[in-house]
């Protein structure tokens, strides 16, 4: 029996030691330039609603928000989205400040209620052309999405998050997090196994030391909005060569986990 045990012990062992080594290694294969570029076209220029690889979309006019409070404890709300929006600055050297007036926002965040969500999206985001947003009221946490001009530079954002629904599953700092970084123009969420926020997967509340590289890619003022796949991959390669020369790879984990809001709690 004493052996039997034994053997069952070491077997458990190996088998736990082989997932985290698997997991381990999972987490640390994005550390290459390549895999970073190849990171970059999956959640910049790829959509979880089509095939089509988009062009590149980011922000080159500044970003001007402006939050719009359906429910109480309006002071933590803001400060949660104020804390991010803050960090995303301070990433990407992009312009974010407050809106001098709603009508001048061109950002817009929405802390709505479950059963105000439907009609906040049509009344901030506009009728629903092709169905797919009943899938967002039904079963979804939260909700971005940004409309970009006709050379793919974003000019407008929106935000729709359900407080009541993300507090009840413990994920309102997730949503937060995700949604308002999906409108920076990292616009995929993805199942291939990586460390983001934007992995299925996986439930994160903060930016991953991939997230921050990505951003700092993507405001890089070598990546144009409208540039295509072939055209950019060079220039992303050029850019995490040299993010790798400076050892920004080795510490973006560190770093990313220092800012923003890690450390808050809703």
């Amino acid at each position: 029996m004493w052996l039997a045990v034994r053997w069952l012990g070491l077997l458990l062992g190996l088998v736990l030691g082989g997932a985290s080594a698997a997991n381990a290694d999972s987490e640390s294969r994005w550390k290459t330039p390549d895999a970073l570029v190849d990171a970059f076209v999956e959640l910049a220029l790829k959509s979880g609603y089509s095939t089509r690889v988009n062009p590149v979309r980011k922000w080159t006019v500044p970003i001007r928000y402006a939050i719009v409070h359906r429910v109480g404890e309006e002071a933590l709300h803001a400060r949660l989205v104020e804390t991010h929006l803050i960090h995303l600055a301070q990433i990407t050297g992009h312009s974010i400040d407050a809106a001098a007036t709603a009508e001048q926002a061109n950002y817009v965040v929405v802390l709505t209620r479950e059963d105000q969500l439907e009609a906040d999206t049509r009344s901030h985001m506009g009728a629903d052309s092709d169905g797919r947003r009943e899938g967002f009221y039904r079963d979804s946490m939260c909700l971005a999405s940004f409309r970009v001009g006709p050379r793919g530079a974003i000019v407008r954002a929106v935000a729709m998050i359900p407080v009541d629904r993300a507090r009840g599953k413990g994920e309102l700092i997730g949503c937060v997090t995700e949604e308002l970084t999906h409108m920076l123009g990292l616009a995929n969420d993805t199942a291939i196994p990586m460390p983001t926020i934007f992995h299925h997967g996986t439930v994160r509340s903060f930016l991953t030391g991939l997230d921050w590289l990505l951003l700092k890619m993507l405001y890089d003022p070598r990546v144009k909005p409208g540039m295509k796949e072939a055209q950019l991959r060079p220039i992303l390669l050029q850019i995490a060569l040299e993010l790798q020369r400076g050892h920004l790879i080795g510490v973006a984990d560190r770093v990313a986990a220092q800012g923003g809001l890690s450390g808050l709690s809703p």
